[in-house]
C-alpha cells in the first residue's frame, strides 16, 4: 500500500512538473495535486529535492531500459548516436531533471538519500557502460567518458528549444533559420558523433 501511495506521488510529481515546471514545483502544490496533508505527504518524501531525484531514479530506469534495448552490436556510429539520442530525448521531464541533477536536486537531501543515489547511479552506469563496449568495441574507459560526455552534450543541446516564445517572435527571420538549424536533436546527432570518432581514434592510438 506504501509503496503504491508512493509511485502514485510521483506520477503526479510528473504531471506537476510537465505543467508547471521546475521553479514553480513545490511541496505544497504537490499536495494539492495528490489530494494529501502536507503532513502526509512528507511521511514519504522529507522534501521537494527527494520527490524529483525520486522522480528521476525512475525515469533514469525507465531509460537505461531503453538504451540497453535499443543499443545492438554491429550498428554504425551514426545508429549509436541515434539510438542514444531516442532514448534520452523520448521524456523531457528526465532531461530537466537531469539539468537540474548537480546544480539544485543532489544538494538538497540527506547524506543517506545522496548515498543510494551514488549506488543506484553507478548501477546504471556500469550497465550502459557494459552495453556500450559491445557495440563501439572501445575499453570501458571511453565508454564511461562516452556516457558522461554524451549526458552533457544532452543537457546543453536541450537548451535550445527552451527559448521563450516571446523571445522567438522577436528574433530576424535570419536568426530564427539558424536557430532550426541548430536544432536540438542536429546538434546532438552532429557532435555526437564527433565525439565517438574521437574516443575510438584516442583509442586506436593507445593500441597501437
Amino acid at each position: 500500500m506504501k509503496l503504491a501511495r508512493r509511485n502514485a506521488i510521483l506520477d503526479s510529481a510528473r504531471e506537476l512538473l510537465a505543467t508547471s515546471g521546475f521553479d514553480q514545483f513545490s511541496m505544497e502544490t504537490l499536495a494539492r495535486e495528490t489530494d494529501l496533508a502536507r503532513a502526509s505527504l512528507y511521511r514519504y518524501f522529507s522534501s521537494r529535492e527527494e520527490v524529483l531525484l525520486a522522480l528521476y531514479q525512475r525515469l533514469r530506469e525507465e531509460w537505461k531500459s531503453m538504451l540497453i534495448k535499443a543499443l545492438k552490436p554491429g550498428m554504425t556510429d551514426e545508429e549509436i548516436v541515434k539510438a542514444y539520442f531516442k532514448a534520452s530525448s523520448k521524456d523531457p521531464i528526465q532531461v530537466l531533471l537531469r539539468s537540474r541533477l548537480e546544480s539544485t536536486i543532489k544538494h538538497n537531501v540527506s547524506d543517506a538519500v545522496l548515498a543510494e543515489e551514488l549506488d543506484l547511479s553507478q548501477s546504471v552506469l556500469s550497465a550502459v557502460i557494459g552495453q556500450l563496449e559491445a557495440c563501439t568495441n572501445l575499453p570501458e574507459a571511453q565508454c564511461h567518458d562516452l556516457v558522461i560526455s554524451y549526458g552533457a552534450l544532452l543537457v546543453g543541446a536541450s537548451q535550445l528549444d527552451a527559448t521563450p516564445s516571446r523571445e522567438r517572435g522577436l528574433l530576424s527571420p535570419a536568426a530564427r533559420r539558424t536557430g532550426k538549424a541548430l536544432s536540438y536533436q542536429r546538434l546532438f546527432l552532429k557532435n555526437g558523433l564527433r565525439i565517438l570518432a574521437g574516443l575510438k581514434s584516442e583509442s586506436s592510438r593507445g593500441s597501437s
